[in-house]
């Protein structure tokens, strides 16, 4: 059979003093209860009262340590984007200043070339000249 603890709403003055709700227990389980309220020196109800009371309180609290908990890692999950991004903008600073120095050389070595080829060309210029000269100077035409 089923014991009941019932709700009531109590009104004193226009005001609602309590709500009382109904719970439904096992013979057995309310055999255990009454004796543990006794043991604690409250009835019944001022028992199951405090006992849900502190259950709620530890559920809010968890619940509470959960969402600081999901905030963190939400944070860190930002974090680690930021981070990521931090890391990919290394990388891509980092890999501008490989194509720099690759650009770089590129431009000293085409510099290189280029002086190369004036100075190959001012020494062509300069033996044709000199043969130009000793085919004057020796009357040959070749």
């Amino acid at each position: 059979m089923h014991k009941y603890i019932r709700d009531k709403i109590t009104e004193k003055g226009g005001k609602k003093m309590s709500k009382k709700i109904t719970v439904r227990f096992e013979d057995s389980e309310i055999e255990k209860l009454e004796k543990l309220a006794k043991l604690e020196g409250k009835n019944l109800s001022q028992f199951i009262r405090t006992k849900l009371k502190e259950s709620i309180q530890s559920e809010m609290r968890e619940t509470s340590l959960l969402e600081k908990l999901i905030r963190m890692i939400e944070n860190l999950s930002v974090f680690q984007s930021q981070m990521q991004m931090k890391i990919a903008s290394q990388h891509d600073d980092e890999f501008q200043r490989e194509l720099y120095k690759i650009l770089l050389f590129l431009t000293r070595t085409i510099l290189l070339h280029a002086e190369l080829i004036i100075v190959d060309h001012m020494k062509r210029k300069t033996f044709k000249e000199e043969v130009a000269k000793m085919k004057a100077e020796l009357n040959i035409e070749i």
